[in-house]
């Protein structure tokens, strides 16, 4: 008789989980506390207008990516997805009238760079020397490394030796230490800002790195309609979805997972439970606080070393075509916006390179985003504890609109706010730590997570999720998804088919 695995989390790493076992003949169930699926991977409509709340770019677009197989085999991407390549990846228009352009080719950033400050040449062309050895560093994610063997093992070792010093070298130091070397002021501001502030520098080059190498495309379509595929196909190959279903707390007896209890008092038996929801909810919550990982727990109790990636967003319709506008604007404000401190920096990001996404006619969706961290998160729950929550949301999506109007005048007269997202609406829709999106920073004190599932203790449970995986995001959500499928099937021995 096929073993059932219930699935807590229909987000895409719940999703993947639950294609892989239906491909290895397991009776799955995916219990999604929402009305729909897709977890962080999903988009909403605010009057005509459709908001995408996750889908910045995609790590593995290029079919030479070991992500693309994964993709394609979860259609994540099928044959008919249409990826857009940024060429500007990213626009910083500084106060002195200039803009700096971070473009998607290296030979073009380049000539970019040096043109705007030609005595930062040396370092400029280290920088692009760096980002180009970056695009060929890509980790193995075809099995975890617990469940490899030892050539395998060995052979990483010897292949990627060398690409691991250099991740390790530049994971501890970060963007600011490093972009101190750069004479020009403006440049190195620019460079500098481009990350959350404790993020590591290696975490740039990754990241620019995949733009550069057409690995980092955008999926044509949006966050939304990905989950749509993903969900679709993990239903055609028998699985069943859950909505509305929140569930309480972890069924155990014996030290071993059993099943799962709803909050309604259902009670639902499984041979296996896999929990791909926020890692601190299952550990704290759904398990009690009774199967502690030491791992997990010295970066909850520390957030300084190991802080959340968050944002505050407002969300506008305007009514213009912006395709001669960059996708992605970094802008400087003053005065700075205040919220637990003071910030200095906007990104205006425009949707008009997607013509699938669903606005009123002639208009654009335009998401003006602060970042921040769990600080940003403690003063909106202060917030919403006092009863002005609401009044502080209509005075951010105010301040923006009046931003926005100042530094793009052309825009005067055009803009209307549609929605504002707090990491309050994280936290309420995902169940995340201090409303994160991700996972942990990269910063550079922390250690990389191992991304290990088994709880020592507590059998016949997996913990997954991109939570798990130093980073978080689409692709470490589908590697876990891909590796608790794989888990499973070598405890009940049986051979991993893809």
């Amino acid at each position: 008789m096929n073993k059932k695995v219930v699935i807590i989390g229909g987000g895409i790493s719940g999703l993947i989980t639950g294609i892989y076992l239906q491909k290895n003949g397991y009776i799955t169930e995916v219990l999604e506390k929402n009305a729909i699926s897709g977890g962080a991977c999903i988009g909403w409509e605010r009057k005509g207008c459709y908001i995408d709340g996750c889908l910045h770019w995609l790590v593995g677009t290029n079919p030479s990516s070991a992500f693309y197989q994964l993709w394609k085999e979860t259609k994540v991407l099928d044959d008919d997805t249409e990826i857009f390549h940024q060429d500007d990846y990213a626009v910083f228009k500084l106060d002195s009238g200039k803009t700096i352009t971070i473009w998607g080719d290296k030979e073009k950033l380049r000539q970019e760079l040096t043109a705007f400050a030609p005595e930062d040449k040396k370092n400029i062309d280290k920088f692009i020397k760096l980002i180009k050895r970056f695009e060929s560093i890509e980790g193995p994610i075809d099995r975890p490394k617990d469940l490899m063997g030892l050539g395998q093992l060995l052979k990483i070792a010897f292949t990627m030796a060398g690409a691991y010093r250099l991740v390790n070298k530049y994971s501890k130091i970060s963007c600011a230490e490093y972009f101190k070397r750069f004479k020009n002021p403006e440049l190195r501001e620019c460079l500098t800002s481009f990350m959350a502030p404790s993020y590591n520098f290696m975490s740039l080059l990754y990241m620019l790195s995949r733009v550069t190498n057409k690995n980092g495309g955008i999926p044509i379509g949006g966050s939304l309609e990905l989950s749509k595929r993903v969900q679709n196909y993990y239903l055609e190959l028998g699985g069943k979805i859950r909505n509305n279903a929140i569930v309480e707390s972890v069924d155990i007896k014996g030290d071993t997972a059993t099943g799962v209890i709803l909050q309604s008092g259902e009670i639902i038996p499984a041979d296996w439970v896999v929990s791909t929801t926020a890692v601190e909810h299952c550990l704290k919550d759904l398990l009690g606080g009774k199967y502690p990982v030491k791992e997990i727990d010295l970066r909850l109790s520390d957030m300084d070393k190991n802080p959340i990636y968050t944002f505050t967003t407002a969300v506008f319709k305007c009514d213009a075509d912006l395709s001669c506008m960059p996708l992605s604007t970094h802008v400087n404000i003053d005065p700075p916006i205040a919220f637990d401190t003071e910030y200095t920096h906007l990104t205006v990001r425009n949707y008009s390179y997607d013509k699938t996404l669903k606005t009123t006619e002639g208009s654009t969706v335009v998401q003006v985003s602060v970042r921040g961290n769990d600080h940003m998160y403690f003063w909106w729950k202060d917030k919403k504890v006092a009863g002005s929550y609401k009044q502080e949301k209509q005075k951010f999506g105010q301040t923006i609109l009046d931003i926005l109007q100042d530094k793009f005048p052309e825009l005067n007269g055009k803009l209307s706010v549609i929605d504002v997202i707090t990491p309050c609406t994280y936290e309420r829709y995902l169940n995340s730590r201090h409303g994160s999106f991700q996972g942990f920073v990269r910063s550079t004190k922390s250690k990389t997570l191992p991304g290990n599932s088994v709880i020592k203790g507590l059998k016949n449970f997996v913990l997954s999720g991109q939570c798990v995986f130093q980073g978080g995001g689409m692709p470490p959500a589908g590697c876990m998804g891909r590796f608790s499928a794989q888990r499973i099937c070598k405890k009940d021995k049986k051979k991993f088919v893809y």
